[in-house]
């Protein structure tokens, strides 16, 4: 199993100083070097995660933009209310699916969520993220992040006035989400590797009914709930997508703009920032709000 101690992801970027003597060239870089150094962090990152780091239950998604550039752990300092073992404990870590956890909790309300001690992560196979609900002696033990948030659904969205079909929707849509958006989102070799996404494809019939529904939804996937944790399971995997695959966010404006724009709006939400951190929320919005730069990409064609 992965342990999140940072021992997973080995992130080593040395940049060369190159001098361009025209304004032409200036410009151009002054648009591309912010981008050109988180991207060539995030690509070595990715690539040097060891397979195990992919379980199901814990893909490390590497140290990501956000830790990458300053974010914070799973829960914010500020917003560890509570010890560990009183209420509601997140066992998390940046690099995993915790901050999924995170911006659910954000979303529901849940404020008051301590983070947990890794070192008594209550997780069968000590992986994260775990949550755990209720009082040390006695706590309720919820491990795998769909779970997690099937969970959070069905006791802790009491005050959203959700009708029994809204909750219905909305774990069939965060079971989907895990088990058929995840394996399109992040392709694998037999020994588990992450290659490739296949978001890609032009043809996937799958993405093509989620591009057709977004649209005649009004950008959500729960129509009647409004934004809700439907949303966020779904669109956590294709943000994840869009940090580490960043070529293919063009491909996305270009072929599924509704699915596109249902990703610039979900990182805007205050909650997303809040769990993933400000600085990846820019990132994000900026690269799926911006149009091409057909000069930059002629020049600098691997960004």
């Amino acid at each position: 199993t992965s342990q999140p101690n940072g021992e997973n992801v080995a992130m080593v970027c040395h940049f060369s100083h190159v001098i361009f003597t025209t304004s032409a060239l200036h410009n151009v870089v002054r648009n591309t070097m912010k981008r050109a150094t988180v991207l060539s962090i995030l690509w070595l990152a990715l690539l040097s995660t060891p397979a195990l780091s992919f379980a199901p239950s814990s893909r490390v998604l590497s140290q990501s933009v956000s830790s990458a550039r300053g974010a914070t752990l799973a829960m914010a300092p500020d917003d560890v209310q509570q010890q560990e073992g009183e209420g509601l404990t997140i066992y998390g870590h940046p690099g995993t699916r915790s901050p999924m956890v995170n911006w659910a909790c954000y979303e529901l309300g849940l404020n008051k969520v301590a983070a947990g001690d890794l070192s008594k992560n209550p997780h069968p196979f000590g992986q994260i993220p775990c949550f755990a609900d209720g009082n040390a002696k006695d706590p309720t033990i919820v491990f795998e992040s769909g779970a997690i948030l099937i969970y959070l659904v069905q006791n802790y969205a009491t005050n959203t006035d959700l009708t029994d079909a809204q909750k219905a929707s909305i774990i069939s849509w965060v079971t989907w989400a895990n088990a058929s958006l995840d394996p399109i989102c992040f392709l694998e070799t037999p020994d588990g590797k992450v290659y490739d996404t296949g978001l890609r494809e032009v043809n996937n019939k799958r993405i093509a009914q989620l591009e057709a529904l977004l649209q005649k939804q009004d950008g959500v996937l729960v129509p009647s709930a409004g934004f809700s944790i439907a949303d966020v399971a779904v669109a956590s995997y294709l943000l994840y997508v869009a940090q580490f695959f960043p070529k293919v966010v063009d491909h996305l404006k270009s072929t599924w703009p509704n699915i596109a724009n249902y990703m610039k709006e979900a990182a805007s939400r205050p909650a997303y920032a809040q769990a993933f951190g400000p600085d990846l929320q820019e990132y994000l919005v900026e690269k799926l709000s911006e149009v091409p730069d057909a000069s930059a990409k002629k020049i600098f064609g691997m960004f």
